[in-house]
């Protein structure tokens, strides 16, 4: 079987992981990183004892390989969309970080091109394959909390660094970080897409370094009827936390606890013994599976999980609620 020619785009923090899941995987071999600084690329070279090709600062010269089929896009958000684009156009394979862009031209152009080239794209949506959500996902297609009526999502994780507080680099508080939580929320309720969307921005503050509000709250309408809730704060003084509340006709989920008619007698909440997405260290969040994954996609011509196809829905959604907070009016979708 032909292994799978990779590249990384950026060699920083998340970079690490990616770089770390391609050496590991059996059917892949790493062929390139590029970043804009030789003390990463070093850094990188001394951790793994890399004998890929090392550029700095030649993305294209990169992108030019015959013998690159895959390229992970690990850089700056708001570089994301144009070198996913470029990645696209070179008929290469694209994983992008979140977010996979940071307005609605550069989603639209994303999508289209990703659509026109005929690749296969994914969005870092990494916690699709962290054990606690596969089992909640089981949870859902078995329907055992019945009709969904309700669902939230909270993503509170306090964060530093001048590039991830401003607009112009970051996009918005949803597309830092609460775009996870938008995600999760669509994935489970599956095909019940958002209609509309009201988004409220905290006014008293506790950080002023953001150039766009660091706390919002994101309330949702779906198809169904059903409403949920995605809460998203990036100066909160507190561990990190990442919540998921279900409630269906049939039961109620709330993170790894259950409460389910299926189960008769049930007089308590039932905790499910898994690994829960409670750290925001990127060592612990699971990007063996999702390379893993991607790569049999691939090798298979499979769909892959967390598409692009489909994953420009959930940042739509977070730009929605921005253009909501803003303008002080319910959203509705889609925008594009």
């Amino acid at each position: 079987m032909k292994k799978v020619g990779a590249a990384v785009q950026g060699a920083g923090w998340v970079a690490t992981e990616h770089i770390r899941s391609y050496l590991n995987n059996p059917n892949c071999e790493l062929k390139a990183v590029n970043s804009r600084l030789q003390s990463e690329l070093d850094e990188k070279k001394a951790l793994f004892g890399l004998s890929c090709d090392l550029y700095l600062n030649s993305y294209e010269e990169m992108l030019a390989r015959d013998d690159i089929d895959l390229v992970s896009i690990c850089t700056i958000s708001f570089l994301h969309a144009k070198e996913a684009i470029a990645a696209a156009r070179a008929g290469k394979n694209v994983l992008i970080e979140k977010p996979i862009a940071i307005t609605l031209d550069e989603l639209r152009d994303l999508r289209d091109e990703v659509a026109k080239s005929g690749v296969k794209a994914i969005a870092g949506f990494v916690l699709h394959w962290n054990p606690l959500m596969k089992i909640i996902k089981e949870i859902m297609r078995a329907g055992d909390l019945g009709e969904v009526f309700y669902i939230a999502s909270d993503y509170w994780h306090e964060v530093f660094g001048e590039w991830k507080s401003k607009r112009k680099t970051s996009g918005n508080t949803l597309l830092m970080g609460g775009c996870h939580s938008i995600d999760a929320v669509r994935w489970f309720m599956e095909g019940d897409e958002v209609v509309e969307v009201t988004g409220l921005a905290a006014e008293p503050r506790r950080r002023f370094d953001f150039d766009f509000p660091p706390t919002v709250a994101a309330l949702l309408k779906f198809q169904s009827g059903a409403i949920g809730k995605v809460a998203c704060s990036l100066e909160c003084n507190m561990p990190y936390i990442f919540n998921i509340e279900i409630m269906g006709s049939a039961g109620t989920l709330m993170n790894n606890r259950l409460y389910c008619d299926k189960f008769k007698g049930q007089t308590g909440w039932m905790e499910i013994p898994t690994v829960v997405p409670d750290k925001w260290e990127v060592e612990h969040h699971p990007f063996q599976g999702e390379i893993d994954d991607f790569i049999q996609c691939i090798l298979e011509d499979k769909d892959p999980e967390t598409s692009v196809a489909d994953a420009w829905k959930t940042h739509e959604i977070c730009i929605a609620a921005d253009m909501s907070a803003q303008e002080g009016r319910p959203i509705k979708l889609p925008l594009i």
